[in-house]
């Protein structure tokens, strides 16, 4: 079970031999991968709390965004899909925005065809080696404002009989759960321009990997042609604030089967919905990201180019305060002082942090090992890392509505209650890595 991680702060000296003034008073919250900190400085001196859930922030509300596995799995079959929630942290209302179809039509089709089977409980154990294996998984890989990057995974293996894996990456809408198209998010213009690129550097990339292939080379030509470059299969990233574009090629059979290969990335100009989301977006190199304010800076100081850990501290001029010190790459900050929490605010925000420090790593579900060879393609040395959303089982509170729709039944990701949305799996890499 996961316990509220406490931080120590470190004691460090000043940048010069003066007393220590105090630090500047500050609220926000930091979020890593798969962790959100609570960091406070006032009079008190500086605290910081951590909880491993994510957040996002839209028109100054926050909502907690969390996968649960949807598991409808028998002795000798596994059916495993996920759905991804928002939850509203002031009312504590869940809303599913995508629900995993492909899977759940399997697990009724296989209900039906084998009515004298029994689906198991939630404390049973089931084969060691299923003869029909049907697993889906969802990352989310970012969050910008109201719109989240995510990939979709389907792995399915019948023993005997055919096996799928297939790999999709989008943009969905935190508001509506709608996939969104590179339009929709930053204009016809910026459209008409970066799809084009990207699909020439698609074509390149293709011809350099078949000529680089050498005795693989029909290997490498069987599986490059089960990669199908779509103008919808994209993620947004962001470099010094700037927007980015970048496509990801989804793979779907043969040995491109649940693989997807990004592009470099491409600068877009920021749209109007962009202004909200900048100043919570770091500067600098990943050794050192810096978020300017009016009297101070929050630094995040990185000794492995983004990697393991980030050291943070509060700076001005000639003073420095320590922080602490997160796991991974500072993804993004939430200001908490401007405009100020109301207290209903900061009380579904405590509440947020209570309830995920609960939160155990036993209600994940073990997944079968993938028995499929990855494709030969080189990989860059750093690709993009998904969020760790928490896969949590919930018990609602009193008074909480959980408004979730049965899902139609259609293949693939996609809105509850809307058209299929195609699927995604394992970013694998292809010339420049994006931050």
């Amino acid at each position: 079970m996961f316990r509220r991680i406490l931080i120590p702060l470190v004691a460090i000296a000043a940048c010069d031999r003066s007393p220590q003034r105090p630090a500047p008073r500050a609220e926000f919250l930091v979020a890593n991968a798969d962790s959100t900190f609570w960091i406070t400085a006032d009079a008190r001196g500086i605290r910081m709390r951590g909880a491993p859930m994510v957040l996002a922030r839209e028109g100054g509300r926050f909502h907690e965004l969390y996968v649960a596995d949807d598991d409808h799995s028998y002795y000798d079959a596994v059916f495993v899909g996920q759905r991804l929630y928002r939850r509203d942290l002031l009312t504590g209302d869940s809303t599913a925005l995508l629900s995993d179809g492909q899977v759940a039509d399997m697990a009724e089709r296989f209900a039906r065809e084998h009515p004298e089977e029994r689906p198991l409980a939630a404390d049973e154990d089931g084969a060691a080696h299923p003869r029909t294996s049907a697993l889906a998984e969802l990352r989310v890989l970012d969050v910008h404002g109201p719109y989240a990057s995510y990939e979709h995974l389907t792995d399915i293996d019948i023993r005997g009989g055919s096996s799928q894996h297939s790999a999709h990456g989008g943009v969905i809408d935190l508001r509506s759960g709608e996939e969104r198209s590179v339009r929709d998010l930053f204009g016809s213009a910026e459209e008409a321009r970066v799809v084009p690129a990207a699909e020439s550097a698609w074509r390149n990339a293709r011809d350099s990997l078949l000529a680089g292939a050498g005795a693989r080379g029909e290997a490498a030509r069987s599986a490059i042609a089960h990669f199908d470059f779509t103008p919808g299969s994209f993620t947004i990233l962001a470099q010094d604030r700037v927007p980015q574009v970048q496509f990801v090629v989804p793979g779907s059979g043969g040995g491109a089967g649940g693989v997807t290969l990004p592009l470099p990335p491409q600068a877009v100009a920021p749209p109007s919905w962009w202004r909200e989301v900048r100043d919570g977006l770091p500067l600098g190199a990943a050794t050192l990201r810096r978020w300017p304010r009016e009297r101070f800076e929050l630094v995040a100081r990185s000794d492995t180019g983004g990697g393991d850990r980030a050291t943070l501290a509060l700076r001005d001029g000639t003073h420095e305060w320590p922080v602490g010190v997160v796991q991974g790459p500072v993804r993004r900050v939430f200001w908490l002082d401007s405009p100020a929490l109301s207290r209903e605010e900061r009380q579904a925000l405590v509440r947020a942090f209570d309830d995920a420090s609960l939160y155990s790593e036993q209600s994940r579900v073990v997944r079968a090992p993938r028995r499929r060879e990855q494709p030969t393609f080189r990989e860059a040395a750093h690709g993009p890392r998904a969020l760790r959303v928490p896969r949590v089982p919930r018990v609602p509170r009193r008074g909480l509505e959980m408004r979730v729709s049965r899902p139609d039944i259609s293949k693939g990701w996609r809105r509850v209650g809307a058209a299929p949305a195609r699927g995604a799996r394992r970013i694998e890499s292809l010339g420049e890595d994006g931050r």
